[in-house]
């Protein structure tokens, strides 16, 4: 529904301290932590998705019709590709993995093997965006980042060089330049839920004035409306109850 009903940031602080007596040293402590506990790093921060990537490039799998989701790639712990070895993160490997396994197994070669060969950076992006990844999502917190989504014109622009299959394989896995901020992960996890729908996300609920009447009410409201298939939601669903099932 968008409704947040919890939000943790570390490290944190103790917000008493603007009523102590020694509130401005205390202040001055805290701005100059090189920790930096004044940052929410819920939705100012953002870092590579990892693994949860996982999520968006089976999505995309199965509405590009890209490869067989029963189809099964063969994992043996690692790839060579552009004169280096990537590693999965089980060395031995995973053996044969068909989607449902590759996913609840995390296999990276399977992933790898599907952002480069039968999807590309083009689509990974474009689906990315549509789960509201590289934007901000409007939440009524101030400062929030809006991530990042690589594409072969953002690497040319940023780096003035082109982008590469190896680019690719690490997008595919959730690493590389791809940047997300954790709210934008419960996003994620919230528009497979709801089959395709994301509500904006939001501390407020209502307010009231000094008589105790509600003087306003925020209510649910959709920011990303995806068209992708039902059947194709339904899958990722399953697919992810297996994760934690098997």
């Amino acid at each position: 529904s968008g409704e947040i009903l919890a939000m943790v940031s570390y490290p944190s602080f103790d917000s008493n301290i603007f009523n102590s007596d020694s509130r401005t040293s205390e202040y001055v402590q805290l701005l100059n932590d090189p920790s930096q506990p004044f940052i929410n790093r819920a939705i100012q921060t953002s870092y590579p998705p990892a693994s949860t990537f996982k999520i968006v490039m089976s999505t995309a799998m199965l509405q590009e019709d890209a490869f067989p989701s029963e189809k099964e790639i063969e994992c043996k712990g690692k790839m060579y590709y552009g004169g280096r070895i990537f590693n999965c993160h089980v060395h031995t490997g995973h053996g044969w993995v068909d989607l449902k396994n590759a996913m609840a197994q995390s296999c990276d070669v399977y992933y790898w093997t599907i952002g480069r060969d039968n999807l590309g950076i083009s689509k990974i992006a474009s689906y990315a965006k549509e789960f509201g990844f590289g934007k901000k999502s409007g939440i009524d917190l101030p400062n929030e980042k809006a991530g990042l989504v690589p594409t072969e014109e953002w690497k040319l622009k940023k780096f003035s060089e082109k982008w590469v299959g190896g680019d690719t394989m690490s997008v595919s896995i959730g690493q590389g330049f791809m940047e997300a901020t954790p709210l934008q992960l419960a996003n994620m996890i919230a528009m497979v839920s709801n089959s395709g729908k994301i509500y904006k996300p939001h501390i407020l609920k209502e307010v009231r004035n000094s008589s105790n009447e509600v003087i306003k009410t925020v209510k649910p409201e959709i920011i990303v409306e995806s068209t992708i298939d039902d059947n194709v939601w339904k899958e990722i669903q399953e697919a992810l109850r297996y994760t934690v099932t098997d």
